[in-house]
């Protein structure tokens, strides 16, 4: 699943909402559809994205720290 601008005009897999040229949407290419923003698996995949970069950015901080206090 990749988060894309869209090329034309679509229609949403999952609510049938329209997709307007250039409108940000979730692309699932193993399927071949397209999520509009309001829908349920836009929003979960959204999710996922924003928490996985917060876990990585506490590890990276983690490790920032660990290595200023041990002088690595």
């Amino acid at each position: 699943m990749n988060f894309i601008n869209a090329k034309f005009k679509s229609k949403c897999a999952e609510t049938g909402a329209i997709i307007a040229k250039g409108e940000n949407c979730l692309f699932d290419r193993v399927n071949k559809k397209v999520y509009c923003r309001s829908s349920k698996k836009y929003t979960q995949e959204d999710e996922s994205a924003n928490t996985s970069s917060f876990i990585e950015a506490q590890e990276n901080a983690y490790f920032d720290n660990f290595c200023q206090t041990n002088n690595i």
